[in-house]
């Protein structure tokens, strides 16, 4: 596992970002009420971002990035030959142990909030919903070159992240959603700079205001590098 630094932000500044955030979803009531709107998000949202049976997208071996109590691993588990649950909380990964049982296709990792605990070219497919969207830019950065280091050339990488640019260095609780700041252009910028080519972006409008205060990512390794 590689210990991920960012546009200059050493380790211990990426460390208090992380906290700053990770501290509100130790114990958060969030995921039981996420829980019910997984369905319809999965098939209104992100499969037809995806696009799977044209995309190129191969789940032989998928990261559940910031998996939580494991919603999204459920949806994940039967496409993914094998599945990889990364998550900053130990309890949110017993979570997911019960959830999941024994079955030998889940593995559970925690991570110190910027790094991904994977071998280099280990994954076919990098996976954040509803999580990203709250972490700060250095650490969004860090992941993407962490992201780009455990990906296998072709890999995929979907990314749920804010689009949310109106309080640039201030507390992301400011924001009425929690979003920290990021934009579509921010990310789409971070990631080529760190050697991921953009397939494509889509706006979202996560509190039904269009304000469109999300945005879909999906990036892509270059083969050729």
């Amino acid at each position: 596992m590689a210990e991920a630094d960012s546009a200059g932000t050493g380790g211990a500044a990426l460390a208090d970002a992380v906290e700053a955030v990770g501290c509100w979803w130790i114990e958060a009531p969030y995921f039981a009420s996420a829980e019910r709107h997984m369905d319809e998000q999965w098939r209104g949202l992100i499969l037809p971002f995806l696009r799977l049976d044209d995309s190129g997208i191969d789940c032989a071996v998928v990261v559940d990035l910031a998996a939580g109590r494991g919603r999204t691993a459920a949806k994940l588990l039967p496409l993914a030959g094998r599945l990889h649950l990364v998550d900053l909380h130990p309890n949110n990964l017993e979570a997911c142990r019960r959830r999941f049982g024994a079955d030998p296709r889940v593995c559970c990792h925690v991570t110190n909030g910027w790094s991904l605990p994977l071998g280099d070219a280990e994954a076919t497919f990098l996976f954040c919903f509803d999580a990203m969207v709250h972490f700060d830019s250095d650490v969004v950065r860090a992941y993407l070159r962490e992201g780009r280091r455990v990906l296998r050339p072709g890999g995929h990488a979907f990314l749920h992240h804010s689009n949310t640019v109106a309080h640039p260095g201030g507390d992301f609780r400011s924001e009425g959603h929690w979003r920290n700041f990021m934009s579509r252009d921010l990310l789409a910028h971070y990631a080529l700079k760190e050697g991921l080519e953009v397939v494509r972006q889509q706006p979202v409008d996560w509190a039904g205001d269009g304000g469109f205060i999300d945005c879909f990512s999906l990036l892509r390794r270059p083969s050729a590098r």
